[in-house]
């Protein structure tokens, strides 16, 4: 059985890494600010949480199906546009 590997260079296997970090933080971003829009719809004071509360609250909201997904899918684009742009 014959297999193909795909041979990445340092600075493409460095730009994979970042890429994923990057796209982990701003999905997680996007959730605390959700979970933050959901206490002001309750009608609470944000200033009330403390930030590992919200941090906890956007990791929990993550675990529903799909929200992980949607939020990749919405942040996906600007990220990758972020990290691989072309440098002039």
């Amino acid at each position: 059985m014959e297999t193909t590997a795909t041979v990445l260079t340092a600075r493409e296997v460095a730009q994979q890494i970042k890429f994923r970090a990057c796209l982990a933080t701003a999905v997680l971003h996007k959730a605390r600010n959700k979970v933050k829009d959901q206490i002001r719809a309750e009608g609470r004071k944000v200033q009330h949480f403390d930030a590992r509360t919200i941090s906890a609250m956007a990791e929990e909201l993550l675990k529903k199906p799909g929200e992980r997904e949607k939020m990749i899918a919405d942040c996906e684009g600007w990220v990758r546009e972020l990290v691989f742009k072309t440098k002039r």
